[in-house]
């Protein structure tokens, strides 16, 4: 059985981080000298003073600026349109509720996504459709395409008017966590899209002689990081290359690009001089994550498959020296660990797992503009819960957060009144590991860190009929396992309520709604009509109308059906 489940670990390392949702190449392997993390987060609450807080943003900034890494204000960054303006404005008719043929792809931030309403077991949702939404140019699309918004919208020249202090895209973005994430692959598809648009400015093109089939891109990037490599081996020690080694391979492989470029065009991709007198580097990716299973270094599928042809650049760790660096009761820090070097200091830019940091300030800031103008012309005084599905809770917080000062600046403004409350549905772990994770994001990024000022967590029912693991979640499905529950729930909202949801977030975060989708509180309507047994006045979603914030993942859904099939739980005949 110890064997069983070592093997496992390995499996579910890539379903785990396949983040159909959220909380989800030719490379060279780029590792640099690190030594553990030890670092944490209280979880008590922070000093209650502005002052204070400001200091120890300050602090962080200065940590960031001293290693060499850049200290990003992402709320200077202009994400309204391609006018460049600090916040799109929102038209009237985008707050329609979408007809079936205007169910299409859109592009962040030129408008927001569509909602949808739909009835699910005689109760009206709406739907806010984020699966169809996609950034310009990189086409990273769910929630991504909300963390990732002004990472996606930095420039990679100046302004001719932009001044000294503009702020341009990074050399090299560095971050770290499971080979099939979707942050990972959002972050790769916008380096990827910098990199063809400074091709496109110089006028850089491949010619056939210079086009390689994608498998064998991937194929010899993965043969490059170590073919012998038996990834169930214990940790030797040896997982890293030195400083000087790694700043080696930059050099070649800055040479050889130039060599490439100045071959058939005359102009290096790699460092070249524009109209302002500015010189531009190949923007990079680089990409911590835990051995990749032999199953997948055979078959790269999925996200990894999508990474690397987009350019990404893989770091293996042992899971020993994975938890050493990243683990942790409260997340990953939004500071690299400290013997991480910049690898090209004062433009390199550390992203932890999941975009959990004040990237995702700003598109969480819209999709709460979006959600609230919405809502003031289709609500008429119904009080709304905003459900989100959360892995790391980012989503979630920020959303919460941004919720709680428009509602705060609508009071002021002396605009009619709108209860909307923001519910999260922990997909990873259990309520109590939510709460960790959004307090400690709350401070990371410039709150007060308190657990009041978090957004309402929806629980499990203490009663239900839990197998053994969900019995320990407290009721929480053990994220990334095959549930036959989770499949139930799939199935329903495909088949009777035409929602396609992942199998990692959307369908577990259902299968707990609809544990409570009777609940009525004491003084409801529904009193008389559902019985005494549903009366539950802690429900966030009793007596209230529910809007599902659909966060994508649908590209990872064929691989989840192929483990459930390996459960035993799904016919082959079913995977179409």
């Amino acid at each position: 059985d110890d064997d069983d489940d070592e093997e496992e670990d390995n499996d579910e390392d890539v379903i785990n981080s396949n983040q159909g949702n959220e909380d989800g190449d030719d490379i060279d392997a780029i590792e640099f000298t690190t030594m553990p993390f030890q670092g944490s987060f209280s979880s008590d609450a922070s000093p209650s003073t502005n002052n204070v807080y400001r200091k120890q943003k300050r602090k962080k900034q200065d940590t960031n600026r001293n290693r060499g890494w850049m200290d990003v204000n992402w709320e200077s960054i202009g994400i309204g349109t391609t006018t460049g303006t600090l916040m799109p404005s929102i038209n009237e008719k985008d707050n329609d509720i979408a007809s079936i043929d205007s169910l299409h792809p859109v592009t962040s931030p030129d408008h927001p996504s569509p909602v949808e309403m739909v009835v699910v077991r005689d109760r009206i949702v709406y739907v806010k459709r984020d699966d169809l939404l996609h950034l310009r140019g990189s086409r990273a699309s769910g929630n991504k395409a909300r963390k990732f918004l002004p990472l996606n919208e930095m420039k990679i020249v100046p302004d001719k008017d932009g001044g000294e202090g503009q702020m341009l895209f990074p050399d090299v973005v560095v971050s770290y966590g499971g080979p099939q994430s979707n942050a990972m692959v959002a972050i790769a598809a916008i380096v990827h899209s910098k990199n063809e648009e400074l091709k496109e400015m110089m006028g850089i093109r491949r010619t056939d002689d210079d086009e390689d089939s994608l498998l064998d891109i991937v194929q010899r990037g993965l043969d490059e990081l170590d073919p012998e490599t038996d990834f169930e081996e214990e940790d030797t020690g040896n997982d890293l290359l030195s400083m000087d080694e790694a700043a080696f391979i930059l050099e070649l492989d800055d040479e050889k690009d130039q060599d490439q470029q100045q071959g058939s065009t005359g102009s290096s991709f790699s460092q070249y001089s524009s109209f302002t007198g500015h010189r531009y580097k190949k923007k990079r990716f680089v990409y911590y994550t835990k051995k990749i299973p032999r199953y997948l270094r055979k078959q790269p599928n999925g996200n990894l498959l999508r990474a690397m042809s987009l350019g990404m650049e893989i770091v293996e760790l042992s899971n020993v020296r994975y938890a050493e660096l990243f683990g942790g009761d409260y997340g990953g820090s939004p500071i690299a660990p400290k013997e991480i070097k910049a690898p090209i200091p004062g433009r390199s830019l550390w992203i932890p797992q999941g975009g959990a940091c004040g990237v995702a300030v700003p598109g969480a800031r819209l999709l709460a503009k979006e959600i609230l103008t919405f809502w003031a012309k289709q609500g008429r005084d119904v009080p709304l819960s905003v459900c989100v599905p959360g892995g790391t809770c980012t989503t979630g917080m920020l959303l919460h957060r941004e919720m709680t000062a428009l509602l705060k600046q609508r009071e002021a403004e002396g605009q009619p009144e709108l209860d909307i409350q923001i519910v999260v549905v922990p997909c990873v772990g259990d309520d109590t590991y939510a709460m960790r994770q959004m307090m400690a994001l709350d401070e990371n990024t410039g709150g007060p860190g308190r657990a009041s000022d978090t957004p309402t967590i929806l629980r499990p029912h203490a009663d239900g009929n839990y197998g053994s693991s969900r019995r320990r979640l407290g009721g929480y499905f053990v994220f990334g396992e095959p549930a036959a529950a989770i499949l139930q729930t799939f199935q329903e909202m495909k088949e009777s309520h035409h929602v396609f949801l992942d199998l990692l977030y959307g369908a577990p975060a259902w299968s707990l709604l609809l544990q409570h989708w009777r609940a009525t509180p004491s003084n409801g309507v529904g009193k008389a009509l559902r019985g005494k047994r549903y009366i539950d006045d802690s429900c966030p979603i009793a007596g209230r109308q529910v809007m599902y914030v659909h966060s994508g993942g649908q590209e990872g859904i064929a691989s989840q059906l192929t483990r459930y099939k390996h459960k035993g739980l799904i016919d082959s005949n079913e995977l179409q």
